[in-house]
């Protein structure tokens, strides 16, 4: 079917174009829905029917022949058969569902897959479910509450049966209870069910409702956060403030427990924004400046090319002068002019090199590229009188020195993270065909002849200062060889089935013997606080693994500017397993020699051999280096990496990217953090936390996380505590019952226990309650390795309250037994109150002490707090009220007129004081003996939070990325690069001996 969309049209199925408004074929269209990237971007009419007409559409009578639907964007594979003619179509040639037609006046199209078949629709899976270290304790803890439940509940019922037996008994039977015909045995069966019943109120199917309200209004206050918010030009050209986005706030409590961070590089450690610095060619290296002056352009003839746009990385020409500071080796001498002059040629291809092969396209004179190399390289050519002003899918046409060429384009080879780099076949006006190709040095070195090679003794300088390389490629062909080729090559294109396998072959016979013709050099700068946030992490017992596509060379200096390499460091850039194999052991053997600080820099297949064959010694390496570097790394093997490393450490990975290649790796790790890039928004839609800049990790993992982790654990232990602590007495109770399943609360106290007695707290606590803010942390962030190390946040924890839990309800207990006495006179009319009295003073003082509890463990007060226990206590009265003076309202009626017994009664309160007193006793003494004799390491940072000055709370202020109230502004938030704080400790229970304060000079 062909049907057509107009401009603003949402294509409703996925398309291959026909017949565009456009010029060549191409259509424009926003992919937002798709990937998030509001950038516009192209879909080409096949090369077949350019030229057609509307009455040539409408008459076509063919086959149309496509792959099995599959979920990848950026693969399609089919062909049109029409008569003789056989097209082959790809994904540039699909115009997918949900895109939305922009800048094209009209375009018919083919309808190629539709309904559940599209992308789209295959795209939309339920993701992959990750649950939190928390959640799945809570559950083992829960599942060995109703296996020890059904154990209790058994032995009660043996107990019951034989109770039974007694009463039945006519000679030791008790005369005044009536005797029944019930066998023993089906009568303990019944009292089994009737206990667990009773007893399964232990198991506190509430915490589950807690934590989820909790996480979600912490998933919230993350995304409400000023300090993870940034100032940015919208794409209708408007300043907005945007934040964070927490997508999946059931792993808020894991980024507490995260102890590796695997981050990529380009665009997460760094800017993303190129600037072409220098290239080398031949023997030679220059700047911009240098090939101005060796090709004559005059400032005067490239000043208005200098349009300055910091999001296009246009370049500046007065700033070359900046990199002298890093590149002395630059040559500037006069002596040299006539070799310069000799060398014109190559430096001409070079340039030519940079402006045709590439993706980039021309939006309103401005270069628009996925790639921020190739507009940085198409920006460095065009202020050396090379310029790129228009591309279709047949031809490229440059702007050289103020005259118009033309290249036909014959075929291009794509960039992809397995081949590593371009290639475009073009002819020019002279009919010379000729290969542009660009590429990583460790690819193109074995593809090249020796020709052109002495610029390679570059690499190494160019790495050395943190500079991105590419290198650069150029080869002849003769027409009759390009011909037989393009013959297999048409073919291959036009298969449905080995496609890849067959066009691979053939582009890899036509790149070789290639000839270099130079090395491009590219600075990506570091991002504001990358090196004050890896150092806080460092400092947080976090250990951070950088893992690139760069060379070893450049990623050590990123390594060392970011501070995540020491003085210490070990490389592995071995040849063969065996070599790999030997380093390792080295190393290890330097390290249990001396165990110190160290950092690891692997490169290449290395990293295969190590988390693969090598697995065991890597391991323990691994577990003892607090930074490890990965160079020239594939997106596969991030996803790899991240695997071993959860599975060799066993401990939680945060995994941090921000483009496509970083999907796989952002899956793959417990906690996946998407950064919102300039290469599209893949990797923040695919994660669970997407976050503006890397800076915003620290408070992410060090206050968020922590403080998530803390709040929930405190749930989980509050809720395991409070109904062992109020409904154990029901067992206790069946001691003096008889083991009869009697209850001594009325049934609406137990109902409305966990819902409006004790279920306000909790959840309060865990939204607004933390031990530090994050000024404290920032300056302290050596408190986040306590949680590693700690009892908080751990399941004995979990076991020790709900001990706690059981000691008080034995407390509750034993009063009752012992201190309420039958005979005590509590009525006007001189009677006990039975009962009656029993039930209501246990109730109270179990409840008022159960409340108490939360309140001293409450560590932050505000004023939804201090309301929210002022709450639950007018439930339990207006609960309690409704229970005694409405006849039935209960069943038991246990309760009925109880208020008239229980508060006209002097003993109550007494008995209500005494057994507050003695429960909460232990955990004030507990906490007294360990704050002041064996204190943790946040007890003593409390005392020093209440001494500092901060801003909290104040309204923050938002800058541009980059502008210097912004440098302000982080260098005030990290005040690491001022202070270093250290921690002197000598005991095994990490007590503080002392806290010292060092300026640096």
């Amino acid at each position: 079917m062909i049907i057509k969309l107009k401009q603003s049209d949402i294509v409703p199925a996925d398309c291959i174009p026909l017949l565009s408004s456009n010029q060549d074929g191409i259509t424009f269209i926003e992919t937002a829905a798709l990937d998030g990237e509001t950038n516009l971007k192209q879909v080409l009419v096949p090369n077949y029917f350019i030229g057609k007409t509307i009455n040539d559409i409408n008459e076509l009578k063919g086959t149309l022949l496509c792959e099995y639907p599959q979920p990848k964007f950026d693969q399609f594979r089919g062909s049109i058969t029409i008569g003789n003619d056989k097209i082959s179509i790809n994904e540039k040639n699909l115009l997918m569902q949900g895109t939305i037609i922009r800048n094209t006046n009209f375009v018919y199209v083919l309808i190629c897959y539709c309904g559940i078949h599209t992308k789209l629709s295959l795209n939309q899976t339920p993701p992959k479910l990750k649950k939190s270290n928390i959640d799945t304790k809570f559950n083992i803890f829960v599942f060995v509450m109703i296996i020890i439940q059904c154990v209790i509940c058994l032995i009660l019922a043996i107990l019951s049966g034989h109770s039974h037996s007694i009463i039945n008994d006519p000679n030791e039977g008790f005369w005044y209870l009536p005797k029944d015909d019930i066998n023993n045995k089906f009568y303990g069966l019944k009292k089994f069910f009737g206990y667990f019943t009773l007893i399964s109120y232990i198991i506190p199917i509430s915490c589950q409702v807690s934590l989820e309200l909790a996480k979600f209004a912490q998933g919230i206050f993350f995304e409400q956060d000023d300090d993870m918010k940034i100032k940015q030009i919208n794409s209708n050209g408007k300043e907005e403030i945007v934040g964070m986005n927490a997508k999946s706030t059931g792993l808020n409590d894991e980024l507490g427990m995260v102890k590796f961070v695997l981050s990529d590089k380009t665009g997460t450690l760094t800017e993303n924004e190129m600037k072409f610095k220098k290239c080398a060619i031949k023997e030679r290296v220059y700047d911009i400046s240098k090939l101005q002056e060796i090709l004559n352009i005059s400032n005067n003839k490239i000043k208005k090319n200098k349009e300055i746009n910091e999001n296009t990385n246009n370049f500046n020409n007065n700033n070359s002068k900046e990199i002298n500071h890093s590149c002395s080796f630059i040559i500037n001498s006069n002596e040299q002019e006539n070799q310069e002059e000799s060398n014109k040629n190559d430096i001409i291809n070079f340039l030519k090199c940079m402006a045709l092969c590439n993706t980039v396209n021309i939006n309103d004179e401005k270069f628009s590229s996925q790639s921020p190399d190739e507009e940085a390289l198409c920006l460095a050519a065009k202020n050396c009188g090379i310029e790129l002003i228009s591309r279709n899918q047949k031809s490229i046409e440059l702007l050289e020195f103020g005259i118009n060429k033309k290249y036909n384009i014959l075929s291009t080879f794509e960039f992809n993270s397995d081949r590593k780099r371009m290639s475009v076949l073009t002819r020019d006006e002279n009919g010379i065909i000729t290969l542009w190709c660009k590429g990583a040095d460790n690819v193109m070195n074995e593809r090249c002849n020796e020709e052109g090679k002495e610029c390679m003794k570059y690499l190494n300088e160019f790495s050395s200062v943190g500079l991105r390389t590419l290198v650069l490629a150029i080869k002849t062909i003769n027409e009759d060889i390009f011909s037989k080729w393009y013959e297999k090559y048409d073919d291959a294109i036009n298969l449905l089935e080995g496609r890849e396998e067959e066009v691979e072959l053939l582009q890899n016979e036509m790149e070789k013997d290639l000839q270099i013709i130079g090395i491009s050099a590219i600075e990506d700068k570091l991002q504001e606080g990358v090196p004050e946030t890896i150092e806080m992490l460092l400092r947080g017992g976090i250990k951070v693994w950088m893992i690139t596509g760069d060379k070893m060379e450049t990623a050590i200096n990123i390594g060392k500017s970011c501070k995540l390499i020491n003085n210490t460091y070990y490389c592995i850039n071995d040849d063969t397993l065996n070599q790999c194999k030997t380093t390792l052991n080295e190393i290890k053997l330097k390290i249990n020699q001396q165990q110190h600080n160290f950092s690891l820099i692997i490169n290449g297949k290395n990293t295969d051999w190590c988390v693969h064959e090598l697995k065991n010694i890597f391991k323990d390496i691994v577990l003892l280096s607090s930074s490890v570097i990965c160079c020239r790394v594939t997106p596969k093997q991030k996803a790899e990496i991240t695997n071993c490393v959860k599975k060799i450490t066993n401990k939680i990975v945060l995994t941090i990217g921000d483009g496509a290649n970083d999907v796989p790796m952002i899956n793959t790790g417990n906690v996946g953090v998407g950064i919102y890039g300039k290469e599209g928004n893949q990797a923040a839609r695919a994660s669970d936390f997407a976050i503006r800049k890397f800076r915003h990790l620290a408070k992410l993992i060090l206050y968020h996380g922590r403080t998530s982790l803390l709040r929930n654990s405190e749930i989980i232990k509050i809720c395991f505590y409070k109904n062992a602590s109020f409904f154990l007495i029901l067992l206790w109770y069946s001691f003096i019952s008889n083991f009869t399943c009697q209850v001594v609360f009325d049934d609406y106290i137990m109902t409305f226990f966990n819902i409006l007695f004790t279920q306000i707290q909790p959840i309060l606590i865990g939204i607004f309650d933390r031990d530090l803010q994050w000024q404290t942390i920032q300056l302290f962030p050596e408190v986040n390795k306590e949680i590693h190390k700690s009892l908080r946040g751990k399941v004995i924890n979990f076991i020790l309250w709900f001990f706690y839990g059981i000691y008080q309800s034995l407390i509750f207990f034993f009063v009752f037994f012992w201190f309420i006495s039958p005979s005590d006179i509590t009525g006007k009319d001189g009677l006990n109150g039975g009962i009656i009295y029993t039930s209501l003073t246990i109730t109270f003082y179990s409840l008022f002490t159960i409340i108490v509890t939360l309140i001293i463990e409450t560590k932050t007060w505000n004023w939804i707090l201090v309301i929210g226990h002022i709450i639950s206590i007018i439930f339990i009265f207006i609960i309690y009220g409704l229970t005694c003076y409405i006849p039935g309202y209960s069943t038991y009626d246990i309760s009925w007129n109880g208020f008239t017994y229980v508060f006209q009664s002097f003993n109550f309160y007494l008995i209500t004081i005494f057994t507050i007193i003695i429960s909460v006793a232990p955990l004030i003494l507990k906490r007294f003996i360990q704050r002041y004799f064996f204190p943790d390491m946040y007890h003593v940072v409390q005392e020093i939070q209440t001494s500092l000055e901060t801003n909290y709370g104040k309204k923050r202020n938002f800058f541009f990325e980059g502008s210097n109230e912004l440098k302000q502004l982080i260098n005030h938030r990290l005040p690491l690069i001022s202070k270093d704080i250290s921690f002197n400790s000598t005991s095994s229970n990490s007590q503080i001996n002392e806290i010292e304060l060092v300026e640096e000079n």
